[in-house]
């Protein structure tokens, strides 16, 4: 247990540790109720420039397939730190020897590895935080209108804002329309439908319809 320890704070995994033990002490929090489990969450909201609108949509798209936004961000958090931390433990111990350009170089990789990790994790949990919702009433976005936040065409997801009575809503959508065009951060939109398999809603121009 000591040497466990030992190799927990060693340079090349301090970085690791630092991360489990946020995870371990938030979770500790919420099982004595200090926090609950969705208090932390993950808001796709950048107002960059527009020419880098289509990396943010694709980033956005990155995000939802690792199920980001449809399981509390703490628990994917959590899965991935302890994935990354067990996996740096190992590399750095056998292969790496301590070395921490070692540790710098495969950071990343051991990230994607986590990540990928979480969301064979998570995936199975997805039905279940829908049902823990079933008691609050859907809301019908469809025939709001809305502006995007995020760039979307028919291929890339975006993301539009709706305010509906003060309160502000945020949802992934992509265009209904056939043609490639891509509707860029700041146009009037009108929901019309919505994807059950993919979970998104679809749009249009304001001024189309």
């Amino acid at each position: 247990m000591v040497e466990l320890l030992n190799e927990a704070v060693q340079p090349a995994n301090i970085v690791y540790t630092i991360l489990m033990m946020f995870s371990i002490i938030y979770m500790m929090s919420v099982i004595i109720g200090a926090f609950d489990i969705s208090s932390i969450d993950i808001d796709i909201d950048m107002d960059l420039d527009a020419d880098i609108d289509s990396d943010i949509g694709l980033f956005a798209g990155a995000l939802s397939f690792f199920n980001f936004g449809k399981i509390p961000f703490m628990i994917i958090y959590t899965i991935t730190v302890i994935s990354m931390w067990v996996i740096a433990m190992l590399l750095n111990h056998y292969i790496g020897k301590g070395d921490i350009w070692f540790a710098i170089f495969t950071f990343m990789p051991i990230l994607l590895v986590g990540l990928i990790i979480a969301k064979f994790c998570t995936t199975p949990l997805i039905p279940i935080f829908k049902n823990m919702n079933q008691g609050v009433e859907p809301i019908d976005y469809i025939g709001l209108q809305g502006e995007l936040i995020l760039p979307a065409s028919n291929k890339e997801v975006g993301q539009v804002e709706i305010n509906i009575e003060g309160d502000i809503h945020r949802i992934m959508v992509k265009l209904e329309s056939e043609n490639d065009v891509l509707l860029e951060k700041g146009i009037k939109v009108i929901i019309v439908g919505f994807s059950k398999n993919e979970n998104f809603y679809w749009i249009e121009k304001e001024d189309k319809l």
